[in-house]
Formats: C-alpha cells, sequence, structure tokens
C-alpha cells in the first residue's frame, strides 16, 4: 500500500487527485488542512486529515513532525495555494502568497525528504503563469529573490497596484516552486531513486483558487469563466487532478528528476519552463535564502 502525503487536498484539482488515487490505487493517504473536521463527503473516512496551517511555519513543522510518527511516505504531493488581490502578512510576516505556496511547502519537503521511502516521489504544483511565453494574463515574475518576495516592501520594482502586485507575487510563488524541485533534483544526489516533478495543471476556472478577490471575482471565476474560456492550457479540475493523481502513483511517470509536466489539450506533457527558472545559479540562490527564511541549514 503506497502511502500519500498530500496538501490542498479538500477542493478543486486536489480534491480530484485525492479521489482518482483512492479510487484507483491501493493507498493510504495523509492529507494537511486547516479544519480536520470539516472533511469534504468524498473524503470521509477514506483520509487520515491532521491539522496544516500553510499560513504558519509553525503548523507546517507540526503537521511534518505527526506525518513522520507514522512511518514512511511513498509520495508528498505539494499541491494547496493561493492568489491574492491585495497585500497580506503570514504568521512570520512573509508576503502571504510567497510563503503559502513557496516556503511552506519548501519547509515540508526538507523536513519529510529523510522519510521517503526507496522510489519514492515529490511533486509540486507550479503554474504556466511563472513563465512569461505564455501570456497567461497573470503578470510574470521579474525575479526569484526570496528576500524580495519575502518582503516585497523592500523591492524598488514592486507594482504600484495592490492586484497587480497580487498577481505577480502568485506568478512568483509559482516560479519558486518549480525552481525548488530543479534545484531539489541537483541536489538530492544521495537519493537517485527519488522522482522529483513540478506540475503545470494549466488554466483550471472554477476552483478555489481566487478565494482571495472577494465574492464578485470568486463567482465570476466559479462560474462564468467556465464556460467561455477556451484554449489549450484550458484544464478542468478532473482532468488536471487525474494527471496529478498519475504523476505521484504511476509507473509511467517513476524516475523523472526535475522535469515540468504541464496541461495541455487535456494531456500532460513535458514541457521547456521559462528561461529564468532554468537559471541554475538563481535556483541554488532561491535554495540557500529560503532556508534562511525557514531556519534551515543549507
Amino acid at each position: 500500500m503506497m502511502r500519500i502525503v498530500m496538501t490542498g487536498a479538500t477542493s478543486g484539482i486536489g480534491l480530484a487527485a485525492a479521489q482518482a488515487m483512492i479510487a484507483r490505487w491501493d493507498v493510504s493517504m495523509v492529507i494537511g488542512t486547516r479544519h480536520p473536521d470539516k472533511l469534504p463527503a468524498q473524503l470521509h473516512g477514506r483520509v487520515t486529515a491532521f491539522p496544516l496551517d500553510l499560513d504558519d511555519l509553525a503548523s507546517v513543522a507540526r503537521f511534518a513532525d505527526a506525518v513522520r510518527a507514522d512511518g514512511r511516505i511513498d509520495a508528498l504531493v505539494c499541491n494547496a495555494g493561493l492568489q491574492l488581490n491585495h497585500p497580506q502578512r503570514s504568521a512570520q510576516g512573509f508576503e502571504r502568497s510567497f510563503a503559502v505556496n513557496h516556503l511552506a511547502h519548501y519547509l515540508l519537503a526538507r523536513r519529510l525528504l529523510g522519510d521517503i521511502g526507496p522510489g519514492g516521489r515529490i511533486i509540486l504544483t507550479s503554474s504556466g503563469t511563472h513563465d512569461p511565453a505564455q501570456k497567461t494574463g497573470i503578470p510574470a515574475p521579474r525575479h526569484a529573490d526570496a528576500q524580495r518576495l519575502a518582503f516585497p516592501e523592500n523591492d524598488p520594482d514592486i507594482d504600484a497596484k495592490p492586484g497587480m502586485a497580487g498577481r505577480r507575487a502568485y506568478s512568483s510563488s509559482k516560479l519558486c516552486n518549480l525552481m525548488t524541485v530543479r534545484e531539489l533534483a541537483c541536489r538530492a544526489t544521495d537519493r537517485p531513486d527519488l522522482t522529483i516533478l513540478a506540475f503545470d495543471p494549466g488554466f483550471v476556472p472554477g476552483t478555489g483558487l481566487a478565494r482571495g478577490y472577494g465574492p464578485v471575482i470568486n463567482a465570476v471565476f466559479r462560474h462564468i469563466l467556465p464556460l467561455v474560456i477556451r484554449g489549450p492550457h484550458v484544464s478542468t479540475d478532473m482532468r488536471s487532478g487525474r494527471a496529478l493523481a498519475a504523476l505521484a502513483t504511476d509507473a509511467a511517470f517513476a524516475g523523472g528528476r526535475g522535469l515540468y509536466w504541464s496541461m495541455e489539450r487535456g494531456q500532460a506533457i513535458v514541457r521547456t519552463p521559462s528561461t529564468l527558472a532554468r537559471d541554475d545559479a538563481a535556483c541554488a540562490a532561491l535554495w540557500d535564502d529560503s532556508a534562511a527564511l525557514t531556519g534551515l541549514a543549507i
């Protein structure tokens, strides 16, 4: 039986992925959620839920300890994420999108790396918004400087409009997810057995990603955009969820190191990430600076 640890499993593509894994494979699933007592009906009695608040690195550490106490992990799926339209801070005072989407998952992967069994997998959900060439409509990242992303008030190029700044913080955090995967694949030389992948679910209107935008925009994202948006990178929660489940469990994806899988026309394909994501020096600097921000050794 595979033991899978997952964040972001209670809604959207994460819920679809969790359902797919439970239905198709012999798995024991552990999920992190703010409200373990309020699971979706689809997960009741089928998963173990531990408290996890990705806004707070102390909560991430407690979650990691709880997961480790129950034994070996076969796959770690870091899927949770948010997008904001105005400045917010995490418990440690970091810009919230960067803290939740990147730092929390960086810390979780580092804390659990030694507990992932032979042939195990680490999957981080990234996004096509990291790549300016994809023209997603979300402002592309300017850099992956951890200090400036954590404390944007110190960034001389910060966007003046809160909405623009919030969207760029999201795409930047997704860039960081991808760069973390690439750097981990380089650094984990003592674990050549590990599969380490990034996943772009495509544009999936109808999920809860825009919940930080307020009720009107959130309603448009959930109910209107699914009816009008078309294109090769548009997907559904079920299609992207099944693809994410396959990356975490299917033998066909075993052995990939630092690969970037992206949804295109309903299928996951390997894509070349952006120029910045392929900057080895920038990836190494992000790793080291993230370690400092989360209190870990390099």
